[in-house]
């Protein structure tokens, strides 16, 4: 494996790990001030996110392997972002429909742990000098 595969595959993990450390945090909140009706919902709406991002990942190890031909790899990523985004809204109908979560609930969490994008590529320095 590569560097830069080791690289993306602990900046991914990282991510993963603040996403799991917002949602974690988040329901200890909801838990603390409400109760336990609402942690279902948060740690669903946190889980689509982190398979989301689980995903994310996998297609685009899939789709940087590919050397044959740079458009062919393009369209590899634009199918990746078409089907995480149709993987996410399946998965949060799948929450409000099946499950009978409160939507709010769901929004909530799936909102806050989207906020571990922004401090996955931070994280990338963190251990070295």
């Amino acid at each position: 494996m590569s560097f830069a595969a080791k690289a993306y595959r602990r900046m991914l993990y990282k991510m993963v790990g603040i996403q799991g450390l917002f949602i974690s945090i988040l329901i200890a909140g909801s838990y603390l001030i409400w109760g336990m009706e609402h942690s279902f919902g948060l740690l669903y709406g946190g889980a689509v996110t982190m398979l989301i991002t689980l995903y994310s990942g996998w297609r685009l190890k899939l789709d940087s392997e590919r050397t044959d031909k740079p458009s062919a790899m393009l369209a590899g990523l634009y199918k990746g972002t078409l089907l995480r985004f149709l993987l996410a809204i399946a998965l949060l109908i799948l929450g409000f429909k099946v499950f009978a979560l409160a939507p709010a609930d769901v929004i909530l969490g799936f909102v806050v742990t989207q906020a571990g994008y922004f401090f996955g590529p931070l994280t990338a320095r963190w251990g070295r000098q």
